[in-house]
C-alpha cells in the first residue's frame, strides 16, 4: 500500500499518488483525513475509482450525510451519491446544480456544517467546468489585525434564495416560497473560530445579510470580503479528466464550479461527510441543503 502526498501550492492543495484500491486499506483512510485537515484540497488525478470503492473511502473516513434533497431516482442516488449532470427534468435539482457556479461553502443550513466532500470525475467537459477552492484559512490569517477585530462580533444571515435567486432577473414569491423551505434564513457569526486553532470566515453567495447593518452597506462589506477570500494567492482551480477524485475539507474552503453547458458532457458523482463542529444553534443538522 502505497499513499504519497504532493503539496500543490503553500496556501492550498495536495496531489495524493495512490491506486483506487491502497485507499481503504488499513491506515489509509485516517492518513488521508488527517492530510485533509492539513492541505484543505486533496486531488487524486485520474484514479479510476469505482462508485463501491468511492462509498466505501467516504464511510472509513467519517458518517455520509444522506441525499434526501438531492435524490433524483437514479442508480447511483439510490446507493446515496449525488450525480452532478445538467440533464435534470426537476426544476430545483437543476437549480442545486447551476447554484455551484457562484463562491459558496457547503452545509450553511446546518447548525453543524459538513465536514468535507468527495467528486469523483464520471465524464470531463469538454470545455469549461473546472472546480476552484479558495482557503479561508489562508485569507483569514493573512487579514490585517484590525481588521479582524473589526470583523469579530459581526453576525450573518444565511439562506438559499440569497444563491439561487442570483439565476434569474425575477424571481417569483414561489420561488422564493420553494427556497425557504429548503434553507431558510439562518444566522453565523461572520468569523468560525474553529477547534484546531484556525479561523474561517462565513461568507459566499448563501450569505444574505450581515445583521444590524444597512443592505447597502452589508452587501460591500460581504463583496469585499468574498473578493479578499478568492485571490489568486488564496486558490486552486482545478481542471476536471476522467477519474479524477478531488476531497475537500469544507470548513476551511469557498469552491465553486465554472460555467459549462448542457452538452459539454460534464459527470460528477458526489458524497459528503457529516461534520463534527457546531458553529452556532440553529435548524436540526438533517433538515438542510
Amino acid at each position: 500500500m502505497t499513499v504519497e502526498f504532493e503539496p500543490i501550492t503553500p496556501a492550498i492543495g495536495a496531489y495524493v499518488r495512490a491506486k483506487a484500491e491502497d485507499v481503504i486499506q488499513d491506515g489509509a483512510p485516517g492518513r488521508i483525513l488527517e492530510a485533509l485537515n492539513r492541505y484543505n484540497v486533496l486531488v487524486f488525478p485520474e484514479v479510476h475509482m469505482s462508485d463501491d470503492i468511492f462509498l466505501a473511502l467516504t464511510a472509513a473516513m467519517g458518517v455520509m450525510h444522506d441525499n434526501k434533497n438531492t435524490d433524483d431516482g437514479t442508480a447511483v442516488s439510490q446507493k446515496g451519491i449525488f450525480r452532478i449532470a445538467l440533464d435534470k427534468d426537476d426544476k430545483t435539482q437543476r437549480e442545486f446544480i447551476l447554484g455551484n457556479d457562484f463562491w459558496h461553502m457547503d452545509g450553511m443550513s446546518y447548525t453543524v456544517p459538513v465536514k468535507a466532500t468527495l467528486l469523483k470525475c464520471e465524464s470531463a467537459p469538454r470545455e469549461g467546468g473546472d472546480t476552484g477552492f479558495a482557503s479561508l484559512h489562508a485569507a483569514y490569517e493573512a487579514l490585517p489585525d484590525d481588521r479582524k477585530q473589526a470583523l469579530q462580533d459581526l453576525k450573518v444571515g444565511h439562506c438559499l434564495s440569497s444563491s439561487l435567486r442570483r439565476l434569474y432577473e425575477a424571481p417569483t414569491p414561489e420561488d422564493f416560497a420553494r427556497w425557504d423551505a429548503i434553507f431558510p434564513r439562518l444566522e453565523h457569526p461572520l468569523v468560525w473560530h474553529q477547534d484546531d486553532g484556525r479561523s474561517a470566515m462565513l461568507i459566499g453567495s448563501t450569505a444574505n445579510d450581515v445583521t444590524g447593518m444597512e443592505e447597502a452597506e452589508s452587501r460591500a462589506l460581504l463583496d469585499e470580503l468574498l473578493e479578499w477570500a478568492t485571490q489568486e494567492r488564496f486558490t486552486y482551480r482545478h481542471q476536471w479528466r476522467d477519474g479524477d477524485l478531488v476531497i475537500f475539507n469544507n470548513p476551511g474552503l469557498l469552491h465553486r464550479s465554472y460555467p459549462y453547458d448542457d452538452e459539454a458532457g460534464r459527470v460528477m458523482h458526489r458524497t459528503t461527510l457529516k461534520g463534527t463542529e457546531a458553529i452556532g444553534a440553529g435548524i436540526s443538522e438533517d433538515a438542510g441543503y
